[in-house]
């Protein structure tokens, strides 16, 4: 076996798997996994017990799921896309990093998906409370951002940010971020980007 394999949903977390994957020309079979099928998958199932994608398959025939896991990977194999070991911008990415994966994104979960963790008669408190704390993570975000999350270079950690933000149903309240909305203009030019939007909607005729 000479490429990966990435196994996942477009327009899902799958996205930013693709998007490094693009960035660094790295050749890869994409496999669709539905919704339905992803509990059900015997090759998903068996690495990864939660049975969820984005999940890739290395060269070597290796396995790997978790999303950062995944990231870390082909920045760090392909030397791109992360800032200089022992700089500010480096402390910034794994800073960035993992508030995207362990805050921001939970947060759009619980906001879109409360069935998922509450009762029906709890789905309105916890969409209220989700909205408030994300309005204060934007804010924050908003307050960093110059202009991308890690200074003026570009980085893993601002696809990253583009894919979730992308997800968050309001963004015409976005118009009283100013950063947030320039960095969202300067990533949908992107032509990584756009070549995997390409790429999915060629798929979707298939």
């Amino acid at each position: 076996m000479s490429k990966y394999k990435l196994y996942g949903r477009s327009e899902t977390g799958s996205d930013i798997i693709e998007y490094l994957l693009n960035e660094f020309s790295i050749d890869y079979e994409f496999i669709h996994i539905d919704a339905k099928e992803v509990k059900t998958n015997n090759i998903i199932l068996k690495n990864n017990p939660l049975g969820r994608v984005p999940m890739i398959q290395l060269p070597n025939g290796q396995h790997m799921i978790e999303s950062m896991a995944i990231i870390y990977h082909l920045v760090e194999e392909n030397s791109g896309l992360i800032p200089k070991p022992g700089t500010d911008g480096r402390k910034l990415f794994h800073q960035y990093m993992s508030f995207l994966s362990s805050s921001f994104y939970p947060m759009i979960l619980l906001l879109y998906h409360p069935d998922q963790y509450v009762s029906k008669d709890n789905e309105p408190d916890l969409k209220e409370k989700s909205t408030n704390i994300l309005n204060t993570y934007l804010n924050f975000i908003e307050s960093k951002l110059d202009p991308y999350l890690c200074g003026d270079e570009i980085t893993a950690a601002d696809y990253y940010f583009f894919m979730i933000i992308g997800w968050y149903q309001e963004l015409e309240n976005l118009n009283c971020y100013p950063k947030i909305s320039e960095i969202i203009n300067i990533m949908s030019k992107n032509q990584t980007i756009i070549n995997v939007k390409n790429k999915q909607n060629e798929r979707e005729k298939e």
